[in-house]
Formats: structure tokens, sequence, C-alpha cells
């Protein structure tokens, strides 16, 4: 209870308010000191006159500071109290009519000092540069103790305010402030998504607070129109507005001049919140380019998604087989253009390089990503080499999580357009670490505010990186009316050969397959296109002959590149062919059994046999496309399904795999080595 009692005395005794009137007090016994040793000295009169003088001007001058008011205020405080003290020492300090002035004086003066203190409702407003946190409002409630202080005017611009601030070395960073916005939007009574913190490029300790109390994407902006129908895909996409009005851009290739990088693109959002839409304002600028062509997949939406497209994507792919089809094409494509831009001379692809070889840029739109990811199939080298040969891999999909997306894949995708999430997790995923310590917060519109979005890319000022923007309405017909207008652009030979038969098979729509009634909603007859199992049927035959064909070359030794040198000469087109061997025959309606069929057994010891290999190479972790070839053409002869299991089995038990956080990765363990 003592100690209680203590610490609120000591509490009472430091309250700000307090403070004037223990100053008042002290008065007292400093005259009364001053006087019994000084009274009847004119010398120390002199000098405490003097002393009294230089406080006062002192004041005044330490108050350059701060606003006229408070600078009067304190320089006349001064005067008062240290003229009291000298004419009290050169007279009698307990003469009745002194005590009775500095009764009556000092409580004026204290109480205006409470007053002042009382009537400053929003310091941060009142106060200007050269003050600390203490005495900055919402700064020192929103940071608690922080040094921070205006070193500049702020700039007030219609619904936008920009504060240069001076943070103390040590003691706050950029980070701290960006994690602190929602505190200081509560303060200011204004959405987080308001305030942005913009470090400063080149001083550590220099920030700018922007803050936009009023939002002014609400109201949706129509899609005007392409920004520059048949110039080159080298210049800006516009796909919305930022919300002080300015065109949100973004660039797919590399810039001729080298100052800016070709870039992939993940684009993220939850359910509702415009993702596909916002992507098509993209497309459709990137359709209107006489240079760029555009293959696209959506396994899941796919009629809702590309509808309008359809006559004007140079390749399309709605289902699974189709998409993994476009994909395994992809492979080769890469090769065979950065081949040709090589042999000309070209680092990256161009608008020249469009000129001399015909050679038009690629953009590759993937749609609900993520079923692919989970499926196994393997993207890392599509996304690593595919820049060079002048191709941009859009990858789209709700939560870029490391169970949706391989961290390889993410790492590859320099540009991102992330729209409402669900939850900071997600958001953290999406967006890089600075953009959200600036104050970036795409998890607060969820799907509530479709068409909101925060754009990091190339050729993107970094100072826009966190700030919000909302694409462009654009309907059906605005696409399908604006891609007709404009002639198609041809794919280039190279390309074409590269993409192989999946492509010159490929499903070819026209402006006439799409039916004209939209009271139906059916986008095109049935009865002109195969039915989706007939599709997918297809297409699995089509990977399935391509594999037959690869092994059956790769057993005889053939290599396709040859076939252009014509034919072998030790080859003797005349000599008769020699007896097949009777384990060779094939016999129709079913498949050969294998030459060496390996039992369970055996499978998994050449399995575990596998493993101990990897452990000689230093592997850390491995996954069911480590054990390729799969089926009897394999070293283990089994499918890619026995193996998955035989993996999951051994993860379970713990002895030679763990499980990771990435679906279908395991961590490879040295069971020897623990042993020992």
């Amino acid at each position: 209870m003592a100690n209680s009692n203590k610490a609120d005395l000591r509490k009472a005794l430091t309250h700000p308010r307090t403070r004037p009137w223990l100053a008042v007090a002290a008065e007292l016994p400093a005259t009364f000191t001053a006087h019994h040793f000084w009274g009847d000295s004119p010398a120390a009169a002199v000098g405490l006159t003097l002393a009294a003088g230089v406080l006062t001007a002192s004041t005044w001058w330490g108050g350059g500071g701060t606003k006229p008011a408070r600078r009067i205020h304190a320089t006349l405080s001064t005067a008062v109290g240290t003229s009291y003290l000298v004419i009290g020492t050169v007279t009698d300090p307990l003469d009745p009519a002194l005590l009775s002035t500095l009764a009556i004086g000092g409580a004026v003066a204290a109480g205006s000092w409470n007053i002042r203190q009382a009537l400053r409702l929003n310091p941060d407003t009142t106060e200007t540069a050269g003050q600390n946190a203490s005495e900055t409002g919402v700064l020192v409630k929103a940071i608690g103790n922080a040094k921070v202080a205006l070193r500049g005017t702020p700039k007030i611009e219609p619904n936008k305010v920009t504060a240069p601030l001076q943070l103390s070395a040590g003691e706050v960073t950029s980070e701290d402030l960006g994690n602190r916005v929602k505190h200081i939007a509560g303060e200011l009574g204004v959405s987080p998504t308001s305030i942005r913190i913009v470090p400063d490029p080149d001083r550590a300790d220099q920030v700018s607070l922007v803050i936009v109390p009023q939002d002014m994407l609400k109201t949706t902006s129509p899609w005007p129109g392409p920004s520059n129908p048949g110039g080159s895909i080298c210049d800006p996409i516009v796909i919305g507005v930022y919300e002080d009005g300015a065109e949100a851009m973004l660039w797919f290739p590399a810039a001729p001049d080298g100052s800016r990088n070709a870039t992939h693109f993940l684009t993220a959002g939850m359910n509702g919140s415009g993702k596909s839409a916002g992507q098509s304002v993209a497309i459709t600028e990137a359709l209107t380019r006489r240079d760029t062509v555009v293959w696209a997949i959506d396994p899941s939406k796919g009629m809702q998604t590309f509808a309008p497209f359809l006559a004007h994507l140079d390749w399309v792919e709605m289902s699974m087989s189709g998409g993994e089809a476009m994909i395994d094409a992809l492979t080769q494509v890469i090769t065979a253009r950065a081949n040709a831009l090589g042999q000309h001379g070209y680092k990256n692809w161009t608008p020249d390089a469009f000129e001399q070889l015909g050679m038009p840029y690629m953009v590759v739109w993937i749609e609900e990503a993520a079923k692919f990811f989970r499926n196994g199939t393997e993207m890392e080298g599509l996304v690593m080499e595919a820049r060079s040969a002048g191709i941009s891999v859009i990858v789209s999909l709700q939560r870029p999580s490391a169970t949706s997306m391989p961290t390889d894949v993410r790492e590859q995708l320099g540009g991102a357009l992330v729209f409402g999430v669900k939850g900071s997790t997600t958001a953290d995923m999406a967006l890089p670490d600075d953009v959200r310590d600036a104050g970036a917060r795409p998890e607060a519109w969820e799907n509530r505010r479709p068409g909101y979005a925060y754009l990091v890319a190339p050729g993107v000022d970094e100072e826009r990186y966190a700030t919000p923007l909302r694409t462009y309405y654009i309907d059906d017909d605005q696409i399908g009316g604006t891609l007709a207008a404009l002639p198609p652009t041809p794919l280039d030979p190279i390309t074409s050969a590269a993409a192989g038969e999946a492509y010159a098979n490929r499903t070819i729509h026209t402006p006439d397959s799409p039916l004209t009634s939209t009271d139906t909603q059916e986008p095109y007859s049935m009865t002109k296109q195969p039915t989706p199992d007939e599709d997918a049927a297809r297409a699995e035959r089509e990977l399935l002959e391509k594999q037959m064909d690869r092994e059956i070359d790769a057993a005889v030794g053939y290599d396709p590149e040859d076939q252009a040198a014509g034919p072998d000469p030790d080859i003797d087109a005349d000599r008769e062919i020699a007896p097949v061997a009777a384990d060779q025959v094939w016999s129709f309606g079913q498949a050969p059994a294998p030459k060496d069929d390996k039992t369970p057994e055996e499978a998994r010891g050449e399995l575990l046999a596998m493993l101990d290999e990897y452990r000689a190479e230093q592997r850390e972790t491995l996954g069911p496309r480590d054990f390729q070839p799969y089926g009897p053409a394999g070293r283990i002869g089994r499918s890619r399904a026995w193996i998955s299991s035989q993996l999951g089995d051994l993860a379970d038990a713990g002895i030679h795999l763990q499980e990771t956080d990435t679906a279908g990765t395991y961590r490879l363990l040295y069971p020897a080595l623990a042993e020992a």
C-alpha cells in the first residue's frame, strides 16, 4: 500500500500539468536563499539582473521553431519569474506585498500554462517543424515514444497530403511506420489503404507520409478504348487509373534501350475480386499491338473468361490435357526462338526482331494455374527461360501459397498485379515486403471492391507500388468490337514448327463460331465442336503418341534435326530387314508385356537404390519427377502414381524421407548417418 501511494505521488508530481505549479512554488526558497547570501551585495544584484536578461533572451531565441503565441508566452513567463527572483533578492522575500504578488501572479502564470495544454486538442496540426514525437499528436499515439519530426512544409493537393518526415536514427525506421499504419489511420479516421509510407531511396532516415483521405476509386472507370492500336508491345499497356487519376501502366517485354527487363506476372486475387476482368483489360491491350500473339489456358472457367477473345487468340485451351499439351510445346518453342534470336545477334526480343524475323512477342495467359501445379505440371523451366525468347507468362490464381505454386516459379515472376485477397498471410505471399511496409493492404478489400489492385513491375515508378489502382471496366462487346477491327498477327514459322502437332491440330476459332444470340448464354454451337470428353481424349492420345515417338527415337538413336541433312550414308536402303524376334512381336488388342517386368519388391529395391544415389549427390529434396521416365521404360518400371504412393509411405515412416511444406516434394534423410 505504501509503495502504491509513493507511486501515485511521484506520478502526480511529474505530470505535465503539475510542472508550472512546482516552478512557482520553487520561487520562494530560491529567492530566500539568494537574499541570504547576496542581499547586501550590489555586484550580486547587477549579476542577477544580467543573468535574468540573458535567460529571457535565450528563451526568445530558443522558441524560434515554435508558433509566435507559444514563443511569446514562454518568454513572458521567463521574464516574470526571473524578475521576481531579482527583486526578492535585493529586498525582503518575506514582505507581505511580495508574497501576495507571488501567490497571485504565480497562480495566473501556472494556470495559463494549464489552460494552454488543455486547449491543445490536436497537437499534430498546431505544432510544426522542429518538435519531436511528444508534441506531434498522431505519431506519438500511433508509434509510441519514437522520434519523428516534420522536415519541411507538407505538400497539400486536392485529396492528398504529403508530409516529409525525419526519423531519429536508431529509434524508428520506415518499417516501424508501415507496421503502424492501422493505428495512424485510426487516429486520423481514414481507411488504412489511404495511408502510405514512401521511403527515400537515398536516405534511410527520411520518409514521406502520404494521406489520401477520400477514396476516389469508388466510381468505376469505363475502358476508354485501346491506348495505342497498331503500336508495339514495347509501348505501355494501360490497365486502369490510380487513386490520384494517373494512368496505371505495365510492360511485358524488355525496353529496347535495356532500361527495363522483360517480366512474367503473378495475378492474384480471391473469388469476386475482379482478377479475371482486370487481366482481360491487359490482354485486350496486348492484342491491339501489331507485334503480339497470345496463347491462353483456363481449365475451369474457359468460356466465361475467353468467350470474347476466342477468335483472336492464336492458341486457346480449356481443358487440363489441352493446357498441359501447350505447356509441353512451349519447352520446344523457347529453345527454337532463343536459337533464332541468338543467330541474328539478339540477346532479347525487340521490335527489330519482329521486323527482321517476323517473330512476334508472345504472352502466355494461364488462368487457374494452381490446378496445373497440384497436378504436378512443371513450369520452372518455362518461367526461367522464356523471357529471353520473347515470351511473358501470366500465372493467375487465387492464393500463391507453397501448396498452390512452387517457390521456384513464384521467385521468377518479376511482376505482380494483386487484387483483393483473404487475409494478411496471402497478401504477404503476393507482395514484396517493402511494398507491404509502405502500406499496401489488399486484404482490406477482399472481394468487396472488385477491380482494386496494386501493381508491382519493372518500369513502374517504385513510389506507385503501394498506391491503389482500379482496373477499367470492360465488357465483351468492347473486347470483340475492338479486336475485330484490327488485323490479326500471324505466328512466325519458327515458333509454329517448334510447337509441333499440338499446335497444328489446335481448335481454330472464328468470329462465326459463337452464337450471335446473347439470350441463350451458349457461347458457341456445340454441334460444330467436339465435346469436352472427346477433346480431352484426343489430347491424351496426342500426348501418348508424342511420348512414344520420343522413346522410339531415343531407342534407335534418331535425331529429328538430322532429317534436314538427308539420308544416313551408312544405311543401305536395299538391305533386307532382319527377322523379328519372337519376344518383340506385338499382340493386337493388348499392350505387349515388358521384357523386364519387375516385381513390386524389385521395384521398391530400385527406388531405394536411387535414393542412395541421390544421397551420394548430397541432394536435399526430391519428388516423383526425379524418378522419370515412368512406366516400363523407366528404371523402376512403375507409373508415376505408384512412385508417388511409395514416396508418401516412406515419408510416413520417417526413415528415408520427410514431408515438406511443398506438396509433392520431400526432404531426403540420411538414416545411415543418424545410426552412426
